[in-house]
Order: structure tokens, then sequence, then C-alpha cells
């Protein structure tokens, strides 16, 4: 489950941004966006939504959220002379929006080094100094989006793999630790990560010996997880156990903080009936949940849960942690992006400014079936 960024040149000094997951298709001259000197006078990211102009306020919710990261990382990362000609940039997203599963931080690892690669400051994003400075702007448009996120998801996303994250640190990479497969469910129940994070503070402050020690036993356990990752010859069985456990421990300590829900709770139920060890992600109170797949686990069983789950209406998204970080090319299965792309005719209709050569490609590029993104990315 990946973002994907695409951008393209154009001629006419405008700026085009195209979200075709949620609705946002926003173009307007590029001296709209504000300027390098702008943005870097402002107190916090977020703040430069009090100057941006009547034409990046059009959008409401999630779309006002990702043109106002656009804005600012546009503002923050590209000279007047680098925005004069224009250039439009579509992000499409395989991950639900809003669900708890980091699609924030994906657009904006995603945005970031597209719009670095497009400043000429990095080049592939392969190595660990263009990593960490895409990394850094990324967490600014987390910022923008949340206001103080944790960096964790963000570095997830630049990174790959799995880390072992301690704020204001660095994240360590555990080199050693497999890809895992998993079931993602969407129990598609809205939820407040603000209203969820108050509530346990509430609980926190009435009961503080009580839930240090469950927030105490959510690290020990983290932090013996990492440890069993770090070492290269532990048996996949014995690191599927483990983790079997530390699923299950975790779920039942994240319920003693009261962050579940009950579609949460029949999630775990339908899965464990099958001895798939399940638990809650994200800020929990909905959104959704994570199921760890044994690699000796029943496609009888898999099947049946989500044909289960799915007429309750609850989403699965079968797929793989662990894969790879950011990455920034221009060539798809050996073939250049652009002709990758044109070998599908694209409907005219998607093609908004036709005088632009370019529009053609981004509008297949928005077309794409899930399935076709395959082809762009492990």
């Amino acid at each position: 489950m990946r973002a994907y960024a695409l951008v393209t040149p154009r001629t006419d000094s405008h700026v085009r941004l195209l979200l075709p997951d949620i609705n946002v298709d926003l173009q307007v001259p590029s001296t709209d966006l504000p300027s390098k000197h702008e943005t870097s006078m402002l107190a916090h990211p977020g703040d430069v939504v009090d100057i941006l102009p009547a034409s990046l306020r059009k959008y409401e919710g999630a779309g006002r959220t990702a043109v106002t990261t656009f804005a600012f990382l546009c503002g923050a990362l590209l000279s007047a002379e680098q925005r004069t000609s224009g250039f439009s940039i579509c992000v499409r997203s395989l991950l639900p929006v809003g669900s708890g599963l980091g699609s924030s931080a994906a657009f904006n690892v995603a945005l970031a080094s597209a719009l670095l690669r497009l400043g000429g400051v990095v080049d592939r994003a392969d190595g660990p100094e263009e990593r960490l400075l895409v990394n850094q702007w990324a967490f600014k448009g987390e910022q923008v989006a949340h206001g103080t996120p944790s960096g964790i998801d963000n570095s997830v996303v630049t990174f790959g793999g799995f880390l072992k994250y301690t704020k204001n640190a660095e994240p360590v990479q555990l080199e050693s630790a497999p890809n895992l497969r998993v079931l993602i469910w969407d129990t598609q129940v809205p939820k407040s990560t603000k209203a969820l994070v108050a509530g346990v503070r509430v609980l926190r402050d009435a009961h503080p010996e009580a839930i240090d020690s469950v927030m105490n036993a959510i690290g020990a356990i983290s932090s013996g997880a990492a440890d069993l990752f770090c070492k290269a010859d532990t048996p996949v069985d014995k690191l599927e156990d483990y983790l079997a456990d530390v699923v299950r421990l975790n779920h039942a300590l994240l319920v003693a903080l009261g962050v579940s829900h009950p579609a949460l709770e029949r999630v775990r139920e339908a899965t464990e009936a099958r001895s798939l060890p399940t638990k809650l992600t994200g800020a929990g109170g909905g959104g959704c949940a994570l199921t760890l797949v044994p690699k000796d686990a029943s496609t009888d069983d898999l099947d049946s849960v989500i044909s289960e789950l799915s007429a309750e209406g609850i989403r699965c998204y079968p797929t793989v942690i662990g894969g790879c970080g950011v990455a920034v090319s221009d060539v798809v299965a050996g073939e250049p992006v652009l002709s990758w792309l044109g070998r599908t005719d694209v409907d005219a209709g998607l093609c908004k400014l036709a005088d632009n050569c370019y529009e053609p490609a981004l509008a297949r590029f928005a077309s794409l079936s899930n399935p076709e993104f395959a082809a762009l990315a492990p």
C-alpha cells in the first residue's frame, strides 16, 4: 500500500495539483503560491493558512489540508524561477484516507520528494542524506496537517522496512527484519484522534500509576519486538509466535486505555476464531485494525473471514509490511514513465488543458487502477 506522485512540466506559468482519490483538481497561477521568504518567516508551518489567497482556500476537509500542505512545501522548496513555466503534480494513494494508516504521511513524503527532485535538491532519494532531507520536509508537511505530529509516520514511509522510533531521536533501521503478511481492516467508523488522546489523558489524571503501568508495558513489548527483529538468525517460526503474542497483548493493553470500539472488537473476534492475531491500529475508536497472517495460515480461513467481514461493510486490504521506502524514478519496467503511461489511450474528457502536451500522461496516471500501480513499485 503506497502513494505515488507524477510531476510533469507546463508552459503556461500555472501549477496544477491533481488528487483524484479525494476529488481535488486545483489549477492556479504559480504566483498564487507563497514565496520562500514568506514560508521562512512563519512561526509554525501550519501558519501558512493565514497567508494563502482565496484561490488556495476553495476546498474543505482533506482537500483543504492537502492544498495547504502543497502550498507550504512549494513555497518552501521552490524558488520563483523554478516555478516560472509551471508544473503539474498528481498524487495517487492506495491507502484509505483518514483511517489511521498514515495516508497523510505517505502524501507528504511523495510530495516532498517530488518537489525536492523538481528543485534539483535530490536525485533518487535512495541514499541516507537524501532520505533524511525528504523526511525533514515531509515532517513539516505533517505539521501543516496535524499541528504536533510525532514524526513516526513520515519516518516509516521515508525509510521503509521496520524502524525503532523514539521521539526527538533519529529512527533506527532494523535491517534484518523480514517482510510480514498482514490484513488491514477498515471499519469505516469515523474517529477523533484528538478526543481519544484527551480521553486517555483524563484516565491517566485519575489513575496515574495504573495508566503509566499500561504505557510502560506497551513500551516493553515494542522494545522486545525490536530486539528480536535485530537478530538476523531469529527463526521465522519463533518471530511469528512472538509477534502473535505481542499483537494480542498490545490490543488488550489498548483496550485497557479505552481506545477500542465495537467494530474493532468484531474484527478481532472473527479473526481470532481462525487463530489470526489482531489488534487495533492508529488512534483506535474506529478506523482500522491489523491482522498478522502466519506463513502457514489457511487460504480457506483467510477467504472466509474476508468474506464474512466484508458482508458487514468492513473493507479488507491484504498487504505486506516492511517494504522499501521512498524512491524517485523516471523509468517503469525499463521504459520511460511517460512512454509507459502513453501506451493506453486517454479519455480526452480527463484532459483539462490540451495546450500542455504532458496532460494526457497526467490524466492516464490519474485514472490508473490499483492493480496497475503494482508495476510502478514493489
